[in-house]
């Protein structure tokens, strides 16, 4: 499956770059530290966010770390990463622990992240991000701990946070009973023994930030919007990226008859991979992006 998600990752990539909230990256800009900052991403995927902060400039030297439970995911964000420096003209260099692309030092660290929050030794991050993580824990707990990963006053990013919200046009008869379920199963997910998001963290965060004493300076919407063109065709892979989407959709929900009656949801996830098919379908999921300090 991990291939199946490096091209997810992938494809999405398109889709955060048109969603991620200019507001809250232009205050990012302004807080980024002079120098070298170390950087540190948790939920890192394919450094597909590393890539964007250096072509968007903001971002050139340093050390950037790529956290992640998917040991697979690394190895290929270490390929991926040499794709899309070799693209752009830029040298990179292998390491041992990651990749050297032009001033900056990526390393690529294997660890799930409650389990790094407990073990978490030596120096702390100037900045920290989070891209599309934090609605899959649980935020009150993992929160304390990823701001003292920061130095006093280091910087967060925090951006992709559902809330509680997502579109498909055309409109379905079965569009409420479906998309309800589905929030409830997000509202009840559990991930390595412990509760994993819920289906409003966005708009949650702006109180779990303030009572952490680091609330938001910036924030923003930072809605996924994918439609096809006049054709019929969808930009880049994100016709694959919405499939992805109707499949989680359908696993949540297939075993759960209490929810969502099983002919409704047949019928439901048929018509949105028709409609997928033919260029028709619309989907918009809604999100929030934070930007702040962490307490000094």
């Amino acid at each position: 499956m991990t291939s199946d998600f490096s091209r997810y990752l992938t494809a999405k990539t398109t889709v955060d770059d048109r969603a991620l909230n200019r507001q809250v990256l232009a205050q990012l800009r302004r807080l980024m530290p002079a120098g070298a900052p170390r950087v540190l991403e948790v939920g890192a995927g394919l450094g597909t966010m590393v890539a964007r902060l250096m072509d968007w400039g903001v971002l050139s030297g340093g050390e950037y770390i790529l956290l992640d439970a998917d040991r697979r995911l690394l190895a290929d964000s270490r390929r991926w990463l040499c794709d899309w420096a070799d693209a752009r003209g830029l040298r990179s260099d292998l390491l041992p622990d990651g990749l050297q692309v032009g001033d900056l030092r990526v390393r690529l660290v294997h660890a799930e992240l409650a389990s790094h929050l407990e073990a978490a030794r030596g120096a702390r991050a100037d900045v920290l991000i989070a891209n599309a993580v934090l609605d899959l824990v649980d935020v009150p707990a993992v929160l304390p701990g990823l701001l003292q990963l920061l130095v006093p006053g280091g910087v967060y990013w925090f951006t992709i946070n559902y809330d509680g919200e997502s579109v498909f046009t055309p409109d379905h008869p079965h569009d409420d009973q479906v998309m309800q379920a589905y929030h409830r199963d997000m509202d009840e997910r559990v991930r390595y023994g412990r509760p994993a998001g819920e289906s409003r963290t966005g708009r949650h965060l702006f109180q779990h930030l303030r009572t952490a004493g680091a609330p938001a300076l910036a924030a923003g919407s930072s809605d996924w919007v994918v439609s096809a063109d006049p054709n019929g065709d969808y930009p880049g892979d994100e016709a694959y990226f919405v499939r992805c989407i109707l499949d989680t959709i359908r696993d949540a929900l297939r075993g759960r008859q209490d929810r969502v009656e099983p002919g409704a949801l047949a019928d439901w996830l048929a018509e949105r991979n028709r409609q997928l098919a033919s260029g028709e379908l619309v989907y918009i999921a809604h999100q929030l992006d934070f930007v702040g300090r962490s307490p000094r």
